[in-house]
């Protein structure tokens, strides 16, 4: 069993699959609300936009469908984001920092406009 402070790679599959999904509910909480300014900074691989263009297609189901769908359906660019904002992980998939005030602390670091 992977330690505290472990990144998505090194968790369980059950583990992986709690911090997916974590990380879905959250997600859909931005792209619906204020915005993915952060991952739009993190992500080089394009994973942004095919989780985005998935919840565009399908913007008429609920929350728990559209979570559901992610977890289906783009499971792997998911897991790609995951790696990419290196966040790291207890035993159980939950992020060290909730992701509410990881993105915070995130906003805080970007560079601001003159």
């Amino acid at each position: 069993m992977a330690a505290s402070n472990t990144t998505i790679d090194q968790l369980n599959e059950a583990a992986q699959q709690t911090a997916r999904e974590t990380f879905a509910k959250f997600y859909l909480n931005r792209f619906f609300g204020a915005g993915l300014d952060v991952f739009s900074q993190l992500d080089k691989q394009g994973d942004l936009a095919d989780i985005n263009h998935y919840l565009l297609d399908n913007r008429t189901l609920t929350r728990e469908e559209l979570t559901s769908g992610l977890l289906t359906h783009r499971s792997g660019n998911l897991l790609d984001l995951l790696k990419q904002v290196k966040v790291k992980y207890n035993a159980q998939g939950a992020p060290e920092t909730p992701w509410q005030e990881w993105y915070a602390a995130q906003i805080d670091k970007l560079p601001q406009g003159l």
